[in-house]
Order: C-alpha cells, then structure tokens, then sequence
C-alpha cells in the first residue's frame, strides 16, 4: 500500500538525485583531471614519477644556485629571474637572508628520493656559509642583513626566527642520518609546512 509506494519513490530518488555516490565520482574525477597535474587520461598518467622527478631536481638546482652564486653563500629573500646570459639578480631591495629552510628541505627530500650524494654536499655547502656567516662570536646565530656583504661586522640583525632550528637545522641535520638510524623515516611520516612530524596511519 502506501509505505511500499513511499519505499519505492526514496528509491528511486537515490537513482536520480545528484547527490548520490556515482555521481559524486564522476564529478570528482572531472575536476580533478581539469585541475591536476597528476590525473589520468585514458587511465595513463599525464606524467611518470620519473618525469616529476626531473622537475624536482631541476628546482633543487635553481635553488642551490641562490646560494652558489650568492658571494656569503647564503641565499637572498628574493631574485630577480631575466633572460640572456645573467639569468637572475639578487633583488636589492631584498637582499637580506632569513635563513629559510625550504632549499635545505628540497635537497633533503631529493637525497632520500634519489639518493645522489650532491644533495648531501650541497646541504653541507648551505651549512657551511651559515656557519661562516650567521654565527655570532657570542653564540647563537641571526639573520644577515645583506648577503652580498662579505663582512660579519655589522651584517646581522637581532634577530633568529624560530623555524631556523626547527626546519632548517632539522632537515640538515636529517639529510646526513643514515636511511637505517633515521628517527624520522619518510616511510612512515609525513612533515607539515612547519616541520612538524605526523605518522602515515
């Protein structure tokens, strides 16, 4: 009677309304292969992990060559990027460091993904300037006013932002830790933007 007809009619709703789950899918699918670089055509790839990987390490070496090219070997806020033979400046109105993590944390990421021992040394090199060049003779390290000056008097700030023990010491410090006495394998945790660590579940 009546309950059955209602049964039949919520049935039927499910089918129809465009909210239920197939359709969520393929909606979902069509934004994502609109909208990501990672989605699937004919059920291939757009690009392999090989191809991302290029990528990766082409990035990696546009970073190091911040710090490469940098007379302190420490890398600037900000480069200006411009075609011909000087592909970039170091911006003069930003031409102090930080001492920002995410190059370290670049080569960090490539070694354990590539295994090239360039980025350990590279890391080494980045480590090293800042050993030069940040530490203060009474401890500690801070921020340089302007990496293009080679001379310690005068060149630093009062000033060492946080995420320089935490993010780029770490990723340092992690880049040289053997795959096997790694505390923090990438296996089985992920870092947040913060270099914060959370286990896979």
């Amino acid at each position: 009677g009546r309950e059955a007809r209602e049964e039949e009619e919520e049935e039927e709703e499910v089918k129809t309304s465009p909210d239920s789950s197939s359709t969520d899918e393929a909606s979902s699918s069509s934004s994502s292969s609109s909208t990501t670089p990672t989605s699937t055509m004919g059920g291939t790839s757009l690009m392999s992990d090989a191809e991302y990987l290029k990528i990766a390490e082409e990035l990696g070496e546009t970073c190091y060559q911040f710090y490469a090219r940098s007379p302190t070997g420490i890398a600037p806020e900000i480069v200006q990027f411009r075609t011909g033979a000087e592909d970039f400046v170091i911006d003069s109105g930003a031409a102090h460091s930080l001492l920002r993590p995410e190059a370290v944390e670049a080569f960090y990421h490539l070694y354990r993904a590539t295994g090239d021992t360039k980025w350990r040394a590279r890391s080494w090199e980045v480590f090293d300037a800042i050993r030069k060049w940040a530490r203060l003779d009474e401890g500690g390290y801070a921020n340089l006013k302007d990496v293009r000056k080679t001379a310690k008097k005068g060149n630093h700030d009062d000033r060492m932002e946080s995420f320089f023990l935490s993010e780029t010491i770490k990723y340092i410090y992690l880049t040289f830790v053997d795959r096997q006495d790694d505390p923090i394998p990438i296996e089985k945790y992920v870092f947040n933007t913060e270099a914060h660590v959370f286990a896979i579940q």
